[in-house]
């Protein structure tokens, strides 16, 4: 188990850190397809994983921060922050109703599928897409609340629905949109580990396994920076595109999978 998570982890956080894509949003569907903890658990070690890996990110793209918008970035993040908090109090809400763990798998599945589905369609058709140069507080507010409520709930970090999000409100090429990416992945998952160290849950996990998932995140995230530093825009968004593909097929088995299970 510890090997097959070790090399997921630092598969995801490499290219959640090359493209922006926080890294969880592989973990999730990944881990679940593995099977070894239920949905609580694997969203809470993806967010050691995606935290772990942002912060190693962020502190490589310093020099790149300062350059970019200041108070766009704060209030983003802040809304990111309490979307992380409405989020977990919504999976948490959803898990007590239901007390059904193939059920809530199965819900988070298909809604990370229509996720990707509009990720894809937005890939395909980007160029007829509008963009907006959006300058509002508030509108920028809700936009880092809707993304780190999706991310917390759906355990995925967020990363490819933030990058969309970014380029259409606000007009963002791909390496800054990963860079505002990690920034929101970042306070989301902040929000949610803050959570459960205020309910004093970190006794419930595997201590060794946290430390070996946030030593292969913090690796994958320097790898990944490293290689999102040296190569172009349309190599980043090639990664981005092939990530997304592949987790459509993962994503379309575990709901098979969970559909199976449920009607057996």
């Amino acid at each position: 188990m510890y090997i097959m998570y070790a090399l997921i982890i630092l598969i995801a956080t490499t290219i959640g850190a090359i493209a922006g894509l926080g890294g969880g949003v592989i973990i999730k569907p990944l881990f679940d397809f593995l099977g070894y903890h239920d949905s609580q658990t694997i969203g809470v070690l993806a967010s050691f994983a995606v935290f772990t890996m942002s912060i190693i990110a962020l502190y490589k793209h310093k020099y790149r921060l300062i350059k970019l918008k200041l108070n766009v970035i704060l209030i983003i993040s802040m809304g990111s922050f309490c979307g992380g908090i409405l989020g977990e109090i919504v999976f948490n809400g959803i898990k007590n109703q239901m007390q059904n763990e193939l059920l809530l798998k199965l819900i988070q599945s298909i809604s990370l599928m229509i996720v990707l589905i509009v990720i894809i369609i937005y890939s395909l058709f980007r160029k007829h897409v509008k963009t907006y140069k959006i300058s509002s507080k508030v509108i920028i507010f809700i936009t880092g609340l809707f993304l780190g409520s999706i991310s917390v709930f759906l355990g995925i970090g967020g990363g490819p629905l933030n990058i969309i999000m970014l380029s259409i409100l606000f007009s963002y090429e791909m390496k800054e949109s990963v860079i505002y990416s990690i920034t929101t992945v970042f306070f989301a998952q902040l929000s949610k580990l803050s959570q459960v160290y205020i309910q004093n849950q970190f006794r419930v996990y595997d201590a060794r396994l946290v430390l070996c998932i946030c030593f292969f995140a913090l690796l994958g995230g320097y790898i990944g920076t490293r290689i999102n530093q040296r190569i172009n825009v349309s190599s980043i968004e090639r990664v981005y595109l092939f990530t997304i593909f592949f987790l459509v097929f993962i994503t379309v088995y575990n709901i098979i999978y969970g559909i199976s299970k449920l009607i057996l």
